[in-house]
Order: structure tokens, then sequence, then C-alpha cells
């Protein structure tokens, strides 16, 4: 099809209008709370010490039964709007699997002697997703960030990590469980959300238009969504930080009685004009833990000298679609 056909049939898509009934959130087990505007609350706005947390992760080398993962975690203090401290830990993982006891054996190499992660971490076939070996490296990216927040709860005020404060594993559970009872206070901001209303409407749309329609100015808080959201501690919010922005932001908070001056805390955070409304500590954690697809090609390439014929093989197996989606 040409591309004037496909624009044409772009064009003719029915985009959805804005309704006149949204629904009501729909979170499972849980019982939703009707949108209202009596449920907006102004934030106002305060200094204190924030630590921000967050973690990337890349694949140097997979082959099914062994895999090579790069893992970084980072963190900085912030005072308001000024950064005073900051840590940024790289480990290599060296993963191979046990077909005796279906268990994964990760190597963990401390490239920073950090002492956040263990020299050796065992991970049940059941505790991945479908992508098995190759999601290692998420899976203890994810242990990291709350060992990470562990160490570091003692140095501010409050904890704001990228991503949700949900989770279903019960090794990260037991993680997060210890951040819980050392931190003052967590806030888990999510840069994207899929939850949706009773309709299919965004959650996060339906409460952005609400304010909009209403002339309710930022900085503001929703809540509440639902009520009794058994797969959260804490409580869930929808924020938006900074009037100027176009985005607001799925939050969760723990204890939620402490919202408010979490918030508070985070509109000075805000006012950046490389993401005006998000916080720039989270975007700062983003930035420096990052591990970018032209780094581990740099590290490919250091260890492709070292494989043998076979391991060449091993990663052939797995490394035909990443070949072909790099055909320019």
């Amino acid at each position: 099809m040409p591309e004037g056909g496909i624009f044409e049939v772009l064009r003719s898509i029915s985009y959805r209008d804005i309704p006149d009934d949204f629904g009501v959130p729909s979170i499972a087990n849980a019982d939703p709370v009707p949108f209202s505007v009596e449920n907006f609350h102004p934030i106002s706005s305060r200094r204190a010490r924030l630590c921000f947390v967050d973690g990337g992760n890349n694949s140097i080398f997979v082959a099914p039964g062994q895999a090579i993962h790069m893992v970084r975690l980072y963190y900085s203090v912030f005072q308001g709007d000024e950064k005073i401290k900051f840590g940024r830990f790289t480990y290599i993982l060296d993963t191979r699997y046990d077909p005796g006891s279906g268990e994964y054996v990760v190597r963990v190499h401390d490239v920073d002697n950090a002492g956040i992660l263990p020299e050796e971490m065992t991970v049940e076939e059941s505790a991945l997703r479908e992508e098995k070996i190759r999601a290692i490296g998420t899976h203890v990216r994810r242990l990291g960030e709350w060992l990470l927040m562990e160490k570091i709860a003692g140095e501010c005020n409050y904890i704001v990590r990228d991503g949700s404060l949900q989770t279903g594993e019960a090794e990260e559970y037991m993680y997060q469980e210890r951040v819980f009872n050392r931190a003052k206070g967590i806030i888990g901001i999510s840069k994207t959300c899929s939850l949706m209303t009773t309709r299919g409407f965004s959650i996060v749309a339906a409460v952005q238009y609400l304010a909009e329609r209403n002339g309710i100015k930022a900085p503001w808080y929703y809540n509440p969504i639902a009520r009794n959201i058994s797969t959260i501690r804490g409580d869930m919010f929808v924020i938006k930080l900074h009037p100027m922005s176009e985005y607001a932001f799925r939050a969760e908070i723990y204890p939620e009685t402490r919202a408010e001056e979490i918030l508070a805390a985070l509109v000075p955070q805000s006012n950046d004009a490389t993401f005006i409304g998000y916080p720039y500590g989270l975007l700062d954690a983003d930035i420096n833990a990052r591990i970018s697809d032209e780094e581990v090609k740099l590290y490919r390439s250091m260890i492709s000298d070292f494989l043998d014929d076979f391991s060449r093989m091993e990663m052939r197996a797995l490394d035909a679609h990443d070949r072909i989606s790099e055909v320019k």
C-alpha cells in the first residue's frame, strides 16, 4: 500500500470522541469510587530531603542455558531542587541454567564493590515470565532497586522510585516489606499507566479531563480512585504537579497518611523545562541508570574475541530476530 494510502486509512479511522460517561475505575479486587470533582485536592509546596532511585539493565550475551546481563543501580539525594549526593553502581550477572533443579544460578560481579547485591543468587524458573533467561536482568534489577532503597532509607525524608509500588513476585515482596519498614515514606510514580475504566477509557486521562473541564488548576492530586486495593501497600493517586504540564501520572504512596507532605516536596522538583511537571530527580535517575544498546554493543564486541565456536552457535540460537531488526 502506498504511503498516501496508509495516510487515508489512518485518517478514516474513527477515533473516540469525548464520552458523556467515562464509567468508573476498573481495578481488580478493589471497590471503584465514581469520578467526582470532590476528589481533587490542591498540593502545596515545601522543601524536603528526597532520595530518588532507578535501575537499568541490558543483555550482553544470551544463549538458552547461559546469559550475561548488565545491571546498573542509581540513587540521588536532593534537598529541594539541589542534588547533594548520588551513587551509581554497575553489576555483571553471569547466569547458568541448572536442568536438575530447574533454577537459574546467578553469579554477581560487583564492578564498583557497592555491596548491594549478594555474590550469588538462585532464581526459580517459575519466577520469570515467558522470556525466561532473557528476563534475569530485569528480575535482578528490580530486586536491586529495593535493596538500594533499603540501604539509603535513613538518608532522606522520603524515597521516590520510578514505577509502581505493586509487585506480584514473592521474593520482591519480601525486599519491598523491608523498605516499607525502614522508610519514613515512599512514593512510586509511573511514567505510563494502562489502567482503564469500566468503559475502556484511561483512568489518568479521565481524571485529567475532569480537572480541565472544571477549571481545577495544578498542582493537584486526585484520591480516592478505589478502595481496598489489595495489590499495593498504601493508596493510589493521580497527580499533576505543574499547571503548564500536559501530563498527569499514576502514583502510589505509603503510608497514605503522608501523601500531602510527600507530594508537596515534589512540587519544587517539577519546574524543569526538560520535562515540566515530572520530578527532575526521577529524570536524573533515569538518565544515569540507563544502559543503552550502544553501550552494550561495545561490550558485546569485546567478548566476541573470547567466544569459542560453540558459544557463538549458542548465541545464534536466540539472536536472529535482533540481527534482522538491525537491517536498515
